[in-house]
């Protein structure tokens, strides 16, 4: 692992997927020390396999979406002192290879946003298409030269976060992020990523309801008035944000 001053945690929102799940986790603790894994009300092995990976795992009793997953997960993980959140999804289609051109960027960035669109070809037609459309729209909103704001993956300094008063649903959590940093003046990058899309990956975002949700939850995310002024550390988060029941990893760190 390289050393460096960024010290992150990966948060990782999941719902039935157990069958890609154990190699994300594998993959990731290859260069983080901490994955947190939330299994929002899924029907399957998602718990078990995350645990056996040596992932920790926050446990939903029913599906309550993407909003409430990460939120749970940064409950815990904002009360403790990483420098960094990295947050991708669980379904497969984030490589965790990747993570290093994200740890490196960090060092001058706030914010450090995956772009998938450098290879567009990998990227099914459908959902290229609204994702430029609600990338235009974001861009307007955070000031931020935004080349994929959809992508779920990204890595968010724990000060920021901690600053935050999120309150979206589904996927428009993603944007709100990418909102409210731009009014707190994070500092900004892009890394490319690769895009996996296989047939066995099974994807819960609804390209045309969820893209014109996200930019319509863009405006109430653009006025809203919840962040906090200053960033109030991680034992005054835990004191003010009780962490959720989290399950402890069953494997060793590797």
């Amino acid at each position: 692992m390289r050393p460096m001053t960024v010290s992150a945690a990966a948060l990782i929102p999941a719902f039935n997927c157990a069958a890609e799940i154990g190699q994300i986790v594998r993959g990731v603790r290859q260069h983080v020390p901490d994955v947190l894994v939330v299994d929002d009300g899924s029907g399957d092995d998602t718990v078990a396999v995350a645990r056996a990976q040596g992932a920790r795992v926050v446990v939903h009793d029913r599906n309550l979406g993407k909003g409430p997953a990460l939120r749970s997960g940064l409950r815990a993980l904002l009360g403790e002192r990483w420098t960094h959140i990295l947050m991708l999804d669980g379904d497969g289609q984030h490589d965790p290879g990747d993570i290093p051109g994200f740890l490196a960027a960090a060092e001058d960035a706030d914010l450090v946003l995956g772009s998938r669109l450098h290879r567009p070809e990998t990227i099914p037609p459908r959902r290229y298409w609204t994702n430029f459309i609600g990338t235009r729209a974001l861009e307007l909103m955070t000031g931020y030269p935004l080349e994929d704001s959809q992508c779920g993956y990204r890595l968010v300094a724990a000060p920021f976060m901690r600053r935050m008063g999120l309150v979206g649903n589904r996927y428009s959590v993603d944007t709100e992020i990418l909102v409210r940093c731009g009014k707190l003046r994070a500092r900004f990058a892009h890394v490319p990523v690769t895009v996996i899309y296989r047939p066995s990956i099974t994807s819960h975002y609804r390209p045309l309801k969820d893209t014109f949700h996200i930019v319509f939850s863009a405006v109430r995310f653009k006025v809203d008035e919840g962040d906090l002024r200053a960033d109030p550390g991680p034992d005054a988060w835990r004191r003010l944000v009780p962490p959720p029941a989290i399950l402890p990893a069953l494997a060793e760190a590797s």
